[in-house]
């Protein structure tokens, strides 16, 4: 896959293919979504990608990609499930501004759902994720305790 060599998924981001994988990751036809969601996940394993992925608003709309599938509890619709997770792992990491995003869309139920209900990769990423978010959240507020009188 040509997205996989973090030079192309840099050059992918700096092309603005982002939006058109988001639109495509929405797709009801698995195998085009899955294909976009692959794409993405690789994006956003460089900070270009990132920085796209925020710029695109790609944080709701993977929440609403995890919600619409939750719904489906068809293989695909798994699959879908965790390939959509391991996208907001990677966006999530050390970023505040995930977290207030993540929370703004609904994340956190829809996370909390996959850990009871989904198979076990995505139950693991969405236990990772919950924790990373837990963390960042507890950091942030302690931060700020701090600054307060």
């Amino acid at each position: 896959h040509l997205s996989s060599a973090p030079s192309n998924g840099s050059k992918l981001a700096k092309l603005g293919a982002v939006p058109i994988l988001l639109g495509l990751a929405q797709d009801e036809r698995s195998k085009i979504g899955s294909k976009a969601l692959m794409t993405l996940c690789n994006i956003a394993s460089t900070s270009e990608g990132r920085k796209a992925l925020f710029d695109a608003n790609a944080v709701a709309t993977l929440v609403d990609i995890l919600a619409k599938h939750q719904k489906n509890r068809s293989t695909a619709s798994e699959e879908m499930q965790e390939q959509t997770v391991a996208v907001l792992l990677l966006l999530s990491q050390n970023n505040l501004r995930f977290v207030s995003l993540a929370m703004q869309a609904g994340a956190v139920d829809l996370l909390v759902s996959l850990c009871e209900h989904g198979n076990t990769r995505a139950k693991e990423k969405a236990s990772t994720l919950l924790n990373i978010i837990r963390e960042i959240s507890s950091n942030e507020e302690e931060c700020s305790d701090s600054i307060l009188p």
